[in-house]
């Protein structure tokens, strides 16, 4: 799999274009209560736990930085690494 370009960090979490708005779709799920039901929730964080980004200690994907506890919950949410993407049932409704 091609790699993306490097990103610069701060604090180990990558900041690119995309974190301000992967970060605007987040709010907007957690203030609208979208949150994907446990399966597909289950079904991103083995994706997750699968893939060679994934760092175990911190909970986090070293490619977006995020905490995965909270990104595979959210509606809107997807994997930038295309492995998984937004839930739309929930967005829709």
């Amino acid at each position: 799999m091609k790699r993306l370009p490097r990103a610069p960090r701060i604090m180990g979490i990558p900041i690119r274009k995309e974190t301000g708005l992967d970060l605007t779709r987040a709010a907007r799920d957690i203030l609208s209560l979208r949150f994907v039901p446990e399966e597909v929730k289950k079904e991103r964080r083995a994706t997750c736990q699968g893939c060679d980004r994934w760092n175990e200690a911190a909970n986090r994907c070293t490619e977006c930085g995020c905490q995965m506890r909270v990104k595979t919950t959210l509606s809107s949410s997807r994997c930038p690494l295309n492995k998984w993407g937004p839930h739309i049932e929930v967005i829709r409704e």
